[in-house]
């Protein structure tokens, strides 16, 4: 991709980058597709968490059967108030005048293309973190360790899979469009798996790759990302499980200095509010180390 290196037309070459990093970025996320991603103009930012459970009347007092003229039994709806700060996230590079002009390779495009991989791949990061507690157990999202690996030697990668959707379920969450997040690793041992079972078993239905999707397993959309920490899978119902405040969308600015150099920086601010930790479900060991396909 050529660009008009004239200092008048700074503006125009901004433009074309800034749009260049949106759509690199759309292909890039992997997990701002769990969130429902909302705007916000504050720095810090409180959200309740409901509790999930049904509204019932306590012991004597119960939702059914209640007498005539009788008073109705009370349930009172909780809720827990959490307060998060927004993380802003940005790289920056400079690149010489000569070597815009003279270099073997693009050099302006693939800086442009690095550096948003690299402020998308910190905020996948800091989601899967959240997403999943930082894996250390605080007891507000489920979590269970796999019996068997998800590996060619066992099918268990389905239970598990179903095993997550239904304490999902109990939670009274709709499972329906539930995503799994795995790693490389682990999606290699799936489809080693389904592979080594025959045509009988349960293939992926495939999709267009898009934002990692390899397929659908058990009704269970697969997602691929390499912020996936080694042995685990996360399982979650999207759009409500998390939000993600955005203070700033990912943009990007150039500094002309001409016949200098060239100055490419990309930016985005934002912070994930865990809202319904009951609709995740972090699945644990569920790869083996040794396993190289």
């Amino acid at each position: 991709m050529a660009y008009d290196l004239e200092s008048g037309s700074t503006g125009l070459r901004a433009e074309v980058i800034d749009s260049m990093v949106k759509q690199i970025a759309a292909q890039t996320y992997k997990f701002k597709q769990a969130c429902a991603v909302v705007p916000t103009s504050a720095w810090k930012n409180t959200f309740f968490r409901e509790n999930p459970d049904v509204l019932a009347g306590g012991v004597g007092n119960t939702t059914k059967g209640i007498p005539r003229g009788a008073n109705f039994p009370q349930a009172t709806v909780g809720w827990e108030e959490v307060s998060v700060r927004i993380v802003k996230y940005g790289l920056e590079d400079n690149i010489a005048w000569e070597d815009i002009l003279s270099n073997d390779i693009n050099i302006q495009a693939r800086t442009v293309v690095k550096l948003t991989a690299g402020v998308v791949k910190a905020v996948d990061d800091e989601i899967w973190d959240s997403l999943t507690e930082s894996r250390v157990g605080t007891g507000r999202i489920q979590s269970f360790a796999v019996a068997q690996y998800w590996n060619g030697a066992s099918s268990a990668v389905i239970a598990d899979l179903m095993k997550a959707s239904r304490i999902i379920a109990e939670k009274n969450y709709d499972v329906g469009n539930l995503i799994c997040f795995i790693s490389p690793r682990s999606k290699a041992g799936i489809m080693h798996t389904l592979s080594s079972k025959g045509a009988q078993f349960p293939q992926i239905a495939t999709d267009v790759t898009n934002n990692g999707r390899v397929g659908r397993l058990a009704g269970i959309q697969l997602v691929e990302s390499n912020s996936v920490t080694a042995s685990y899978a996360l399982v979650v119902k999207p759009k409500t499980c998390a939000t993600y405040k955005e203070l700033v969308s990912l943009r990007s600015t150039t500094v002309d200095d001409p016949y200098k150099s060239l100055k490419i920086r990309v930016v985005e601010e934002g912070v994930v509010e865990l809202t319904d930790p009951l609709a995740v479900v972090l699945i644990k060991d569920v790869e083996h180390s040794t396993d190289d396909y």
